[in-house]
Formats: C-alpha cells, structure tokens, sequence
C-alpha cells in the first residue's frame, strides 16, 4: 500500500525534506535536543573568554607590605642569645610570584600611545612588579626597601603627560606634541636608586640587624622626628620652590642613619625643576603639589619601614644585652 510504504520512508529518512511533514514535531524535538547543549557550552566557554579578558585588562593594585605588621624570625643559640633566623621568601601578592604586572602606565594612556616608559610598550604590555622588583618576592626586610623616590617603579611619572611622553597642544585639535616637562620621556629617572628599584636600609654599626640597643634607640628617635614633620608638611604649592626646599629639610635629618637620604634631597630638587617646565600649563600648581605629595608619601613608607625593622632589631640587642650583663656578673 503507498500510505504504509511512505510512513515507513519517512520514518527510516526522518529528516528528509520531502517527507517533514509527516514527523515535523519530532524532527523539531529531536533537533532542539541536539543543538541545546552545544549553545550552552558556546555560552559558557564566551563568557569565560570575557571574563578572561577583563581580567587581563585590569590595571595591578600594588599591594606593598605593612610596614608595622612585617615580622622577621629570629631563635637562641645554644648560649640562649637570639639570632636572626635565615629569611624565607613570602611570594609577592601583586604579581602573584610571577615578577611582572600589567603596565599601570601604559593602563591610563590611550591605546595608540607610541612609547611608555615602563614597558617601552612591549607585545604584552607587561611591566616589572613594582612591589618586588621583580624578584616575585619580597625582599628581606633587613636587607632592602623600596625607594623612597620612586616606591619601586625605577622613574618618576611625569605629571603632565602621565607616561605617555605627549600632549594634545592648544588648538591642534587630535595632534599630539612632545611634552615638555620630561622631553617625551614620560618620567624621570629615579634619582635615589638610579633604577634600581630597592635600595639600603639604615646604615649602623656594625649592621641594622647587629647594632646596640643605644644606637637603634637614637635612629628611632631620628625616624620619629622626621615622620611627624612629614605629617605636618601639606603641599600646597603657592610657593612651590620654598615648599621644595622644605621637604627637602626633612629629608636630610635622616642623612647620617639612612644612605638614601642623602641622595633624596638633591633628586627632590631635580624631579621639582622638571615639572616646572610645565608652569605654562593649565593646572601646574595642582601638578607642583601633587609631585611633592607623592614624594613624601613614598619617603614616609620608607621610614615606616625602616623603624619597624629597627624596633625588631632593638628588641633583640637588649634581650642579648640583658643576658650578657648576667652572665657577666656570674
């Protein structure tokens, strides 16, 4: 019979066009659970991909130590005196160990920025992590400190051009011209470490981690007196080259303890007379303020640092002297 001998066709060819009449809604079943799952996946596997790539674009929150929570382990010796324990690395939490971070210059530029002086504009705009200068840990604290210039960047970022080393000029419209504040550099090169990135900790004798209670006392005093004058200073820039020379005071009360501030004063005045050049720019005095804040927020976290080392020091060398006048007196 030709009805039971088509129905049989149809059935063996379900998706034949001729014959989709004859199961229309099982073929529509029958293809909806095939295909379903596989736009799942695509959906998941395109929300994944831009996850993935907001992740990438974000910009590194540089998470350096808390200067009064940072520890170093220290044991008795077999005459009971307490001795500096070996450092054990702790894995950078900013870059993840890994030593490098997304560019956080090239991240405020526009994306046709020709140059920058972090990365120099690398295939993957992957900049050293300021935080461990690249090393993927932390430094040891009795050996080394970020900058007090350049807080581990190895520059000071221009603050006209923000890096990017140009600026739209005055009536030109989308042209760019060279920023005259850094010459088209973008920043300066750190005057404190010279690039560096970390530099000594405080200078005693013998050491910072061997030197008497008497002496880390009088250091500690000195740190002292030079974060409260910190916190007093507040850049206002209405006399921005008497402001310079103010900080610059501060700085070199801590020549005699601190190696690097002995070289901050003078890159303090080299960074200022650089962004003087932008003086013919709107906004320069805010620039001028903001140039001197940075520089004392990063002196700060060094002393912070370095006093926090030092109380760790001092603790131990009266704890060896106590037990020394003891043993002394047997």
């Amino acid at each position: 019979m030709p009805g039971r001998a088509a129905t049989k066709l149809a059935r063996a060819v379900p998706f034949a066009p001729s014959m989709h009449y004859l199961v229309g809604s099982e073929v529509a079943v029958n293809i909806a659970q095939r295909v379903l799952p596989v736009v799942r996946l695509l959906l998941v596997l395109a929300l994944a991909a831009v996850v993935s790539a907001q992740k990438k674009k974000e910009a590194p929150q540089f998470r350096y130590q808390m200067p009064e929570k940072i520890e170093r382990e220290v044991a008795k010796d077999a005459a009971g005196y307490l001795q500096w324990g070996e450092y054990k690395p702790i894995k950078c939490v900013t870059c993840e160990g890994t030593g490098k971070t997304l560019c956080a210059t090239c991240e405020r530029a526009p994306e046709d920025t020709p140059k920058c002086i972090e990365c120099q504009r690398n295939k993957e705009l992957e900049a050293v992590c300021r935080v461990c200068a690249g090393v993927g840990t932390f430094p040891d604290p009795l050996a080394k400190v970020s900058c007090p210039e350049c807080h581990g960047a190895g520059f000071f970022l221009c603050t006209l051009c923000g890096g990017d080393g140009r600026i739209k000029t005055q009536g030109g419209g989308d042209r760019y011209g060279t920023c005259p504040m850094c010459r088209g550099d973008g920043g300066y090169k750190c005057g404190v470490c010279a690039g560096e990135r970390l530099v000594e900790t405080a200078s005693l004798k013998p050491s910072l981690k061997d030197a008497s209670s008497a002496l880390l006392t009088k250091a500690i005093a000195t740190t002292d007196q030079m974060l409260t004058a910190l916190t007093a200073f507040e850049p206002a820039a209405k006399n921005s080259r008497k402001e310079t020379k103010e900080l610059a005071k501060i700085l070199e009360k801590g020549k005699d303890v601190f190696p690097p501030m002995k070289r901050a004063p003078k890159a303090l005045e080299e960074v200022m007379n650089k962004v003087y050049g932008g003086s013919a720019y709107v906004d320069y005095k805010e620039r001028e303020a903001n140039a001197m804040a940075v520089f004392k927020a990063n002196c700060e976290y060094y002393l912070k640092h370095q006093k926090r080392m030092m109380e760790l020091a001092l603790k131990r060398a009266e704890a060896n002297e106590k037990l020394a006048a003891e043993n002394k007196g047997k």
